[in-house]
């Protein structure tokens, strides 16, 4: 009857350890979804192994006592001291990556509110008298949209035109909205604005407004630098646009070639439909683009996914982006811009073309449904009044 009742104990003992392990596992599943959502990436990171050691030890706990339980525990005393030595490891190297990692300025990267029109804060140029056009809430006012990099010139033409009362940013009936070079021309083709204010349109965006039925017209209001660099610590310091095309359709691929050291050269490229990365499609014309570097990252919605790589300043790489849009990145003194053709890209040689890669940005429209608000309003842009705020911006006018 003892042997029975003990037996019977041990089960229920048994049971209860079980079902604790099972609890604690669905503790640890919510817990680490918590963490996830809530802590930093390093934090995520190490849920990976404080967690199974734990589900570790509560599995020893059910093991019965002796050899085979501290032998258990000895195995994972030693997977968690493995463990930690390889979380260190990867946690050091993405330190490392951080360190020189400097995000593009993309479609998205700046901080709308600290150009918003109408905020005494706002970082915007503005003209400093009152413009000689002025719309008012009752007429038809057309609905502004824009590419990230444009956001503080378009900004800077509504706080000089449109009436402050119905221009809130992207309030559900106002005409001042921001989201980006994609959302923009998807905006535009599906006539939820009038006006966007980018660099023109790559291929998918024509395709899209063509099922739209609509068709692009684009108004240049000004120019900006397309600029390439490096590491500080590169000697080459000028090439030519052949040269830079070789790098990016992958032919040229050691900066040897072009009288650097014997360096691998890494050319990273920017997500597909940026405004950059059209650009360089066009600066490369016919040339097919090198397919980009890519990284693996961790999406808690989608699991390992790829992505293009952010620019990394190793001692071979090369970058590219907007005069204007990257010109805080000249501050860090592990960058240098490389000059092009022998001249450099500055404001100055851009407004006289001098600088051979200067592009024109666009104020996009539907072609063929311009408004007369419309037309005096990209007359107004294109006024001494609107190119001086172009100018006011950083950009180079086109009058």
């Amino acid at each position: 009857m003892k042997d029975t009742t003990r037996t019977l104990l041990f089960a229920l003992y048994t049971a209860l350890k079980i079902v604790l392990l099972i609890l604690t596992a669905f503790f640890f599943f919510f817990f680490y979804l918590f963490i996830a959502r809530t802590f930093p990436t390093n934090i995520y990171y190490l849920s990976y192994l404080l967690i199974p050691f734990t589900l570790l030890l509560f599995t020893a706990w059910l093991l019965p006592k002796g050899k085979v339980r501290k032998g258990f525990l000895w195995s994972v005393l030693a997977l968690f001291l493995a463990g930690a030595i390889a979380l260190s490891s990867c946690l050091g190297y993405n330190a490392y990556l951080g360190s020189i990692t400097i995000p593009m300025p993309a479609d998205g990267a700046i901080d709308p509110y600290e150009y918003l029109a109408f905020d005494k804060t706002s970082k915007i140029a503005r003209l400093g008298k009152p413009a000689s056009l002025r719309f008012s809430a009752e007429q038809n006012l057309p609905v502004l949209d824009g590419a990230a990099a444009f956001f503080p010139l378009y900004s800077s033409f509504v706080e000089a035109v449109y009436p402050e009362e119905v221009c809130k940013l992207n309030d559900r009936t106002s005409p001042y909205r921001y989201n980006n070079t994609r959302g923009a021309y998807s905006s535009l083709a599906q006539k939820d604005a009038d006006i966007l204010f980018a660099f023109g349109p790559d291929d998918e965006q024509k395709a899209y407004a063509e099922e739209q039925g609509v068709e692009y017209e684009l108004i240049p209001i000004g120019y900006e630098g397309f600029v390439f660099f490096t590491n500080s610590k590169n000697p080459v310091k000028d090439l030519t646009e052949e040269q830079i095309r070789g790098i990016y359709a992958g032919r040229v691929t050691n900066w040897k070639e072009l009288g650097g050291k014997n360096e691998k050269i890494q050319p990273f490229q920017r997500n597909k439909g940026s405004g950059s990365q059209t650009a360089l499609a066009a600066f490369m014309g016919d040339i097919p683009l090198m397919d980009p570097p890519t990284d693996l990252v961790n999406s808690f919605m989608w699991g390992i996914i790829e992505k293009v790589s952010d620019y990394k300043n190793y001692g071979g790489a090369i970058g590219f982006s907007f005069r204007q849009y990257a010109e805080e990145l000249v501050g860090n003194e592990n960058i240098s811009f490389l000059s092009v053709n022998g001249v450099q890209p500055t404001l100055e040689n851009i407004v006289s073309g001098a600088y051979p890669v200067r592009m024109p940005f666009y104020a996009a429209v539907r072609k063929g449904e311009r408004t007369a608000e419309m037309d005096a309003f990209l007359n107004w842009i294109l006024s001494e009044e609107g190119q001086s705020l172009v100018s006011a911006s950083g950009y180079a006018p086109v009058n």
